[in-house]
């Protein structure tokens, strides 16, 4: 399998929002899967016309670190920087309107990331959640 399937991980988007998460607290799923992404893996392609899967990799723990109000309520900027991002991926890759997002994915181990996607019809239909066990 190792030869075979890929992974290609969208490269838009700075830190903190993107390309980072927690490593050392317990949303720290997400910062380590971010991580072992960017190094060398053997699931990674920079080529996305080789990847069976194409990985957005903006942290949900971040963005309510940096966008959300504590107390607010409010999940809008979430809700935008998602679609946002989504908007920017769709215009500049094919990828995401040839399958209409069945090949794409997000990781989230923070409640949060279902109030933000739900809200977003296309990308709630189409993300599975999913819970991964990462073993060390």
């Amino acid at each position: 399998m190792e030869k075979r399937f890929k992974i290609f991980v969208y490269r838009e988007g700075k830190q903190p929002l993107v390309h980072d998460g927690p490593c050392k607290d317990i949303y720290s799923t997400e910062g380590r899967f971010i991580h072992a992404l960017k190094e060398s893996n053997p699931f990674v392609t920079t080529d996305p016309y080789k990847a069976h899967m194409f990985f957005f990799p903006f942290s949900v723990s971040k963005m309510v670190s940096y966008l959300y109000k504590p107390g607010s309520l409010d999940m809008s900027p979430l809700i935008h920087f998602v679609k946002d991002y989504v908007e920017v991926i769709g215009g500049k890759y094919p990828f995401w309107n040839r399958s209409e997002g069945a090949d794409h994915f997000m990781l989230s181990c923070h409640d949060w990331v279902s109030l933000v996607t739900n809200t977003f019809l296309p990308l709630h239909r189409l993300l599975v959640t999913t819970t991964l066990c990462i073993l060390s």
